[in-house]
């Protein structure tokens, strides 16, 4: 098998394409021969080696991928040779609350990830793919589109009728607005371009908000909703961004705390959040469970991931040069060749 692998550490002088001997499977795994893989910003933060101790080289980078299986381990009853799956992002969630040690079972840091030829994962940890989804559709779903799903699901579910707003062009936020739509969700969608806001509107979100053109987005946000404010905020952005969130959120709202691409570190007004009983969650992916959920959704619905891109596999490092742009509207994938 081939695999992009951080050798010796990180960043882009240290991700190399390397040689490795094929996968075999334990009794309760399968091996799946991998057709695409999808980035993430978390992806980036692993290449700059920002992600924290227990993420260490040599290590297999992203996530988010699809494949078909090519051998089963001798206990594995219900999964096939051929069937197409994607590994989920927690090997050790299946649902419920999340177990004490979540943070060891992801994939791409520190567990290897999907970027090679070919994986072996716990048939437990995998997920059937809809058949309308192409490989790099369905190569978006481990942690963007299970994250969408969450942040629509936590607390609590969001109800039809409520108003929902979502920051940015990625993937969980255009995967969030696809499902918001078939929830009967009003959307509010923030964009930083007249063109991607026209995008958004092709895609159906109710209102689009131009920051580039409207600086003060939370006072339009507040405006659109007749001065209420929305129900949730899916808050994708971080440092820079929420306080503005804070302002958009009605009383007794949430705040869905789910990236945090520009800091770590946020001042927030508490009287904000006390007064108003104004809820922040957070949202890390999901388990294996809410998977299977979506993909019951995705299925039922026809809904199709929006994929900006796809570069062929020797040119993986540019996947990430591309993602660093933030220029793009929905996933950056790589296609995956047999080996």
């Amino acid at each position: 098998m081939r695999a992009w692998c951080f050798t010796d550490g990180f960043g882009f002088e240290s991700l190399h394409l390397v040689d490795r001997p094929d996968p075999e499977p334990g009794p309760r795994d399968v091996v799946i021969a991998m057709r695409a893989a999808s980035l993430n910003f978390r992806d980036l933060v692993v290449l700059r080696g920002q992600h924290g101790r227990a993420v260490r080289p040599p290590l297999i980078p992203l996530s988010d991928g699809c494949g078909v299986v090519t051998a089963t381990g001798a206990e594995v009853g219900d999964l096939a040779v051929g069937t197409r799956v994607a590994p989920a992002f927690f090997r050790n969630w299946q649902g419920g609350a999340p177990p004490q040690d979540l943070e060891a079972g992801r994939l791409g840091g520190p567990l290897d990830g999907v970027l090679a030829t070919r994986v072996v994962a716990p048939a437990d940890a995998v997920v059937r793919i809809p058949d309308h989804l192409s490989d790099a559709e369905a190569a978006t779903l481990p942690c963007a589109g299970v994250t969408a799903w969450s942040a629509l699901s936590e607390p609590r579910p969001a109800r039809a009728g409520e108003t929902v707003l979502i920051l940015g062009t990625g993937g969980v936020a255009l995967m969030a607005l696809q499902l918001a739509r078939v929830s009967g969700l009003r959307t509010v969608v923030t964009t930083s371009s007249d063109a991607k806001a026209e995008r958004l509107r092709a895609l159906g979100a109710d209102i689009v908000i131009d920051r580039s053109a409207t600086p003060d987005w939370a006072r339009a946000v507040r405006e659109a909703t007749g001065g209420a404010g929305v129900d949730r905020v899916l808050e994708l952005a971080g440092a820079e961004t929420l306080p503005s969130s804070l302002k958009c959120v009605r009383t007794g709202g949430t705040i869905l705390l789910i990236g945090n691409v520009t800091g770590n570190e946020a001042t927030l007004f508490l009287p904000a959040i006390l007064t108003r009983r104004v809820t922040l969650q957070s949202v890390t992916v999901g388990s294996r469970q809410d998977f299977e959920a979506l993909v019951r959704a995705l299925d039922l619905h026809g809904i199709r991931p929006v994929v900006d891109r796809t570069l062929p596999f020797e040119d993986a490092p540019e996947a990430f040069r591309t993602l660093e742009t933030q220029a793009g509207f929905g996933n950056i994938c790589v296609e995956i060749p047999g080996d």
